[in-house]
């Protein structure tokens, strides 16, 4: 009988996602609670993160399902600005947050159904689809934009004023969609195919799934999540303009790659990787700020870990002979 090789070279191979994702987020509380005297950790400071980390924690979890079947999104960010538009539009008219909501999802949604379309029907590699959705939202948010002199206000900001300001309100709406992304993903059988099509498409289909079906209710899910967050990032912006959502699209994907998520997706994709992912980088970005490092430094030292993670990741020939599709 062949003895079990356990040593740490191999312990580290095979749990090599959970040390990335629970070594880096302990690695930045020790090192910013040291550098900030403790202020990161202050209770009016977490309040603070809990507003700052909802938007990217909410669609991160809604990205974990595209990431699990092996696409990745460059959308989030721009179908995110479009979003905070429609809200602003309705709320202007309307005065009714529901409303403003249910459009903002609706829109979200319809956006990533053209981009699953675009990619089941025609056969592209979903980055195609992705970016060709990605230029279409920013160009109607800076078209729209121009005819209203670059900015549109919210006319009564008191109403939606509490999703900043209550952190109650994004705490509870984070800790709700991270448990429905945690039951949807590891207890049902889309969750099990969603990881099963990273593995192996060919494999998935002849087992049972119906491939192009869970991929639609992939971006379903990823649609509904960015139109749900974007409300958080409207409150938090105050207004619409040309910039909002930008670059937030390459935020989650730094997020769930902190939190261990592989490019691949596959069997070991995890929702404890947009949780803890979101996590880290929210107190990252925090920390810095606190310790009085310059924002022009911010993006160097983010891009840095960025590019330290991903070598991390796919360090294994396997790895990069699966990278996203």
């Amino acid at each position: 009988m062949k003895k079990e090789n356990k040593s740490p070279a191999v312990f580290i191979r095979g749990n090599r996602n959970a040390i990335v994702c629970y070594g880096s987020l302990i690695l930045v509380i020790a090192l910013f609670t040291v550098l900030t005297e403790g202020k990161i950790l202050s209770l009016y400071n977490l309040k603070s993160l809990v507003g700052q980390m909802s938007t990217l924690m909410i669609i991160s979890v809604g990205m974990i399902f595209m990431f699990g079947h092996g696409t990745v999104d460059i959308t989030s960010g721009a179908v995110g600005g479009l979003c905070t538009l429609a809200i602003t539009v309705v709320l202007n008219k309307t005065e009714s947050v529901p409303a403003a909501l249910i459009a903002a999802i609706m829109i979200s949604v319809l956006l990533y159904w053209f981009c699953w379309f675009v990619t089941a029907k025609f056969g592209l590699m979903s980055i195609i689809s992705s970016l060709a959705v990605m230029f279409i939202a920013r160009g109607l948010v800076t078209y729209l934009l121009s005819l209203n002199d670059g900015r549109i206000n919210i006319q009564n900001y008191n109403l939606i004023a509490p999703f900043k300001s209550n952190f109650l309100i994004p705490l509870g709406t984070m800790i709700l969609i991270a448990i429905l992304g945690i039951i949807l993903f590891n207890y049902t059988k889309l969750g099990k195919y969603v990881r099963a099509i990273g593995d192996n498409p060919l494999c998935a289909e002849q087992s049972g799934a119906n491939v192009t079906r869970i991929k639609f209710w992939c971006y379903t899910i990823a649609g509904f999540c960015v139109g749900t967050g974007s409300i958080f990032l409207l409150a938090r912006a105050g207004n619409v303009s040309k910039n909002i959502g930008s670059g937030l699209e390459m935020d989650v994907m730094v997020a769930v790659i902190l939190g261990g998520m592989n490019l691949n997706g596959g069997a070991k994709s995890r929702i404890s990787a947009a949780i803890a992912g979101t996590i880290t980088y929210a107190l990252l970005s925090n920390g810095l700020t606190i310790a009085g490092v310059s924002q022009v430094y911010i993006s160097l030292i983010k891009s840095l870990i960025f590019i330290c993670i991903i070598g991390m990741t796919l360090r294994q020939k396997k790895s990069i002979a699966e990278m996203p599709r």
